[in-house]
């Protein structure tokens, strides 16, 4: 089972341990490189010091024609670089000459010619290196013998002080590093883990029913106030969809309901021998009863639209033609109703749709623009190619529609103006059918409307919905 921890624990963890490791490895190099470094520096200045001594005892030598103890001593006795050291002067023939230094080696099989080393601890922890040097005695080209050094590093209490001490501080800095970055880590990860229980808690809000939210305080990281302000956008995005919802829930009732009650009241009147079951009740009943089957094929090709259930036959046609046979059936409509009816169409556009879904589209848009505009008013329908996409606008002079409703104007049952009859409003799904059709052509709609005409207001607003469709495969517009 995994155990479950919050996200400031999983933090502040991950600081520690990234602490931890920072102060271990971090000191760990630190100490080794300053070693390194040290011990190097003491073997050069021995080495030197050592070279300096042959010298020196190369020219006692040639000023004496000899070594002597008392005056190898002269030479070595005032210098303190040789303590700690074990030096050995052997004449040309091997013969030892002189001696001295307390550094006892062990085994002589631990001494070898040239550089050498053995390497062990000393008091205090510092490690030391233990070095053989021999250097060959001579005078031009004559041999006078030979120097055999043992020496450690450090060879000094001075220097294994100072070594012992800038271990102590380096771990006791590493401590310290430690300890300043867990404080700051548990500051961090408390300041980034809040504003993640925040959003947590606005969520499960959320989930209870409570979309509006008060703002949140920015917290200075970008991710985190985007996280904030993502779920209040949810939360009024959720608080819309809601109000909708339980609006489709009354529409889709009040539709229903209506021709029902039409359909049962003038069939128990019938029965209860109120009414005659005369052909004109007849009529009226079936007409109910088919405004309820539309309502119902209509929600059920609206599903089916945004629900990608809906089989399309496309097939690449002559927008232009296509639109020219729509205009001129709606044509006797526009006049009967004493509206100008104009086109603009642009020839060699060519799209790939299904024309008898696609029909439907701009069957609504004309219908609407019918409706909405006043006889001696203009509906104007054009098609023209924009950035390599073919534009189907369809702009009318009537009463246009409010700032506040144009957003939702492609919602199922959503209208304008709730009170207005079925009759004049329709069912409330034309344009939500609309857009899924478009969309399903891989295309987009947009509306724009400078506003609803007050009464009192004698000029024209209107509308204009603009249909957006890719051009067909390998096709071009034609520009004339």
């Amino acid at each position: 089972m995994i155990k479950r921890r919050s996200l400031r624990v999983h933090l502040l963890l991950l600081y520690v341990l990234l602490a931890v490791l920072s102060g271990i490895v971090v000191p760990a190099l630190s100490i080794r490189l300053s070693l390194t470094a040290f011990q190097k520096y003491q073997v050069e200045r021995r080495q030197a010091d050592l070279e300096a001594l042959g010298d020196s005892l190369t020219a006692l030598y040639e000023e004496d024609g000899g070594w002597t103890r008392r005056r190898v001593m002269d030479i070595l006795h005032p210098a303190p670089q040789w303590m700690g050291m074990r030096i050995i002067l052997c004449d040309v023939e091997g013969n030892v000459v002189f001696t001295m230094g307390p550094l006892q080696m062990g085994e002589a099989a631990n001494r070898r010619h040239g550089h050498g080393m053995m390497m062990h601890f000393s008091q205090g922890d510092v490690r030391e290196l233990t070095h053989h040097l021999d250097i060959e005695l001579s005078s031009g080209e004559k041999s006078l013998g030979s120097l055999q050094v043992d020496y450690k590093t450090p060879s000094t209490r001075f220097e294994r002080d100072f070594l012992s001490y800038l271990m102590r501080y380096t771990l006791a800095g590493a401590a310290v590093m430690i300890a300043v970055a867990c404080g700051l880590g548990f500051l961090v990860a408390g300041g980034l883990s809040r504003p993640v229980v925040k959003a947590v808690e606005r969520t499960r809000r959320i989930s209870r029913g409570e979309y509006e939210l008060e703002p949140m305080n920015p917290t200075g990281i970008r991710e985190m106030d985007a996280l904030s302000r993502g779920v209040e956008e949810l939360g009024r995005s959720l608080a819309g969809q809601e109000k909708l919802r339980r609006r489709l829930m009354v529409d889709i009732a009040h539709e229903l309901r209506t021709p029902l009650t039409v359909v049962r009241t003038q069939i128990e009147a019938i029965a209860d021998g109120v009414w005659e079951a005369s052909p004109e009740r007849l009529a009226s009943c079936v007409t109910e009863m088919e405004h309820l089957s539309g309502l119902i094929e209509d929600v059920e090709s609206l599903t089916r639209l945004e629900g990608d259930t809906l089989a399309l036959h496309p097939e690449e046609l002559d927008m232009a033609a296509f639109l020219a046979a729509v205009l001129d059936a709606f044509a006797p409509l526009f006049e009967r109703a004493g509206i100008t009816l104009r086109r603009k169409l642009q020839g060699g556009l060519v799209v790939s749709i299904d024309p008898d879904r696609f029909r439907h589209v701009i069957d609504n848009l004309l219908s609407n623009a019918l409706r909405y505009t006043p006889a001696g008013g203009n509906v104007e329908c054009r098609l023209l190619a924009r950035d390599g996409d073919v534009v189907i606008e369809v702009e009318d002079t009537g009463i246009g529609i409010s700032e506040k409703d144009l957003p939702h104007v492609f919602e199922r049952f959503y209208r304008a103006d709730e009170s207005r009859a079925r009759v004049t409003g329709g069912r409330g799904v034309g344009l939500a059918i609309v857009r899924a059709t478009v969309e399903a052509h891989g295309g987009t709609i947009s509306v724009t409307s400078p506003g609803r005409m007050a009464a009192a207001d004698q000029h024209s607003r209107g509308s204009c919905f603009s249909v957006i469709l890719p051009l067909a495969s390998g096709i071009h517009p034609i520009v004339r």
